[in-house]
């Protein structure tokens, strides 16, 4: 029997991540929604966005499983592509 709760563990940061994208994608989208936040894991949010879908992706791809690996790709392209896009958008200009 597999050790379940590390992939559990996986799956919330792969959710938590994608929540941290929505608000940039509500921008994008142009739609008026703003999901709650807090101040307190500000500096885990911005960890988070930076390189966290970079390790997540890590260890989801050396999981089994053909999902984990398709979800690790996935992760990684949004680290890759989406977190830069949006700082440049931040930016003033």
């Amino acid at each position: 029997m597999k050790k379940p709760l590390p992939s559990y563990i996986l799956y919330i940061l792969c959710l938590y991540d994608i929540y941290l994208y929505l608000p940039d994608l509500f921008d994008v989208l142009k739609l008026d929604i703003e999901p709650p936040t807090t101040d307190y894991l500000l500096y885990f949010d911005a960890a988070m966005l930076l390189s966290g879908g970079i390790v997540i992706g890590v260890l989801l791809i050396r999981t089994d499983g053909r999902f984990n690996k398709a979800l690790g790709i996935t992760m990684m392209l949004m680290n890759f592509i989406l977190t830069p896009w949006f700082i440049l958008r931040a930016l003033p200009g």
